[in-house]
């Protein structure tokens, strides 16, 4: 990678050389590009279930460190 930044060689030579052909393409869609795919009311109710999930954890975390005292 001429820049290190993932675009691959910069070519006069014919077309299909290198990734991008230095067009900054570097690595994917992005991070976030899956959470873009979520439907805001679906992604809602996973956070909510994810929340509900947490909070029992917390709560099982509580009752072991009173049971140690």
């Amino acid at each position: 990678m001429p820049r290190r930044d993932g675009t691959g060689p910069i070519s006069s030579s014919g077309n299909g050389t290198g990734l991008g052909l230095g067009s900054g393409y570097r690595r994917g869609p992005g991070k976030n590009f899956a959470n873009d795919l979520i439907e805001p009311k679906k992604k809602k109710e996973l956070l909510q279930k994810q929340k509900e999930l947490l909070e029992r954890k917390l709560d099982d975390l509580n009752k072991q460190i009173m049971s140690q005292n």
